[in-house]
């Protein structure tokens, strides 16, 4: 798995949207969804792109209608760890 996946299963996870992972769920619960989303983002990638990735993969996965900005603080975290001379 490459570091990219790394940063955002941690941080999806971290953020355990509708606590699944708090309530029991395995710990690859998000890796479909971690997947998605590093396939989908690039260090070029701005914070509100990655947020509005991650409002879309998990739209699909789960059906939510979560803004984009829902997803900030996240984003935010994958953008820092992309970019740890930033």
């Amino acid at each position: 798995m490459n570091s990219k996946f790394k940063i955002v299963k941690k941080y999806v996870d971290e953020y355990d949207y509708y606590g699944l992972l708090r309530d029991g769920a395995p710990d690859d619960e998000f890796i479909s969804e971690s997947l998605r989303i590093s396939d989908h983002i690039s260090e070029d990638s701005t914070i509100e792109q990655i947020a509005a990735t991650i409002a879309d993969v998990f739209h699909l996965a789960f059906g939510n209608e979560e803004h984009p900005e829902y997803y900030l603080t996240v984003a935010q975290k994958i953008w820092s760890e992309l970019h740890p001379t930033a």
